[in-house]
């Protein structure tokens, strides 16, 4: 009886034990909620803007993000107990107060903590897409926007797989939004190098720009050049063949001529 009742309560423990980890495991597996829902339920209160600070000097004017890499801000409040994860898809548009700043393209899925009652500030990756605008700073904010269109979007997922978080990338983008040039690009840091791998990205998503037609044409002039080029140097041999064999036909008739 004893030895039954021991049997039953160990059972008894195990099973209790079991369903109470399971139960911590789901409860340890975090929600994620995407921004714009989390906003509309009141879940939390943020403020984007810019990370770039102009007061600051910077040896290199990108090193910690003005118009691409983590060049945006965002500051969370937590209005609810319980810890979520806020989820920003790539390729969402950051639509900025000031008209005079350029609209970002998130460049990241970016899952953001929010903490049970907190507030915190983070970075994430983001690009610019108005070439002739100016650039984010954290006096500009910004609300979340729509998702940018199908291309941009596939442009933007691209350079997050590739981790082209970087000059290059930007110039791609720049290339679709604004339909900039060779020479507009050199202005930006642009050389004849990252231009021709920021081409390279823009060929792989299957996006035609200006720029990329620029390229082809480029290819097309030099090809020509060397076929007109085989076809002077192809026009020289058969000269010089039609030549050696006039004189040798002319030197032999001489001889025979000497002979008779």
């Amino acid at each position: 009886m004893t030895r039954q009742f021991l049997l039953t309560f160990i059972f008894g423990l195990s099973f209790f034990i079991t369903a109470y980890a399971q139960d911590s495991l789901k409860t340890d597996i975090p929600t994620f909620i995407s921004i714009n829902e989390a906003i509309n339920k009141g879940i939390l209160e943020l403020k984007i803007s810019g990370a770039y600070d102009p007061r600051i000097f910077y040896e290199v004017v990108d090193k910690d993000g003005v118009h691409y890499g983590k060049c945006m801000a965002i500051i969370l409040k937590s209005k609810i107990d319980t810890f979520v994860l806020v989820k920003i898809d790539c390729g969402t548009l950051l639509v900025p107060t000031d008209d005079s700043v350029q609209t970002m393209i998130v460049t990241q899925d970016a899952e953001l903590p929010l903490y049970p009652n907190l507030t915190y500030a983070t970075r994430f990756y983001a690009m610019c897409t108005e070439f002739h605008d100016e650039a984010p700073t954290i006096g500009t904010t910004f609300r979340i926007g729509d998702m940018a269109d199908s291309s941009l979007v596939k442009l933007s997922k691209y350079l997050e797989s590739t981790y082209m978080q970087n000059m290059v990338g930007q110039h791609a983008v720049w290339a679709f939004t604004d339909q900039v040039s060779f020479a507009d690009l050199v202005k930006y840091g642009g050389d004849s190098l990252s231009i021709a791998t920021s081409i390279e990205i823009l060929n792989a998503v299957k996006i035609e720009t200006p720029l990329n037609k620029f390229a082809e044409k480029k290819v097309e002039i030099v090809s020509t050049i060397a076929i007109n080029r085989y076809i002077v140097y192809g026009g020289l041999v058969m000269i010089l063949i039609l030549t050696i064999t006039v004189v040798t036909l002319l030197s032999r008739l001489k001889k025979k001529e000497n002979i008779v």
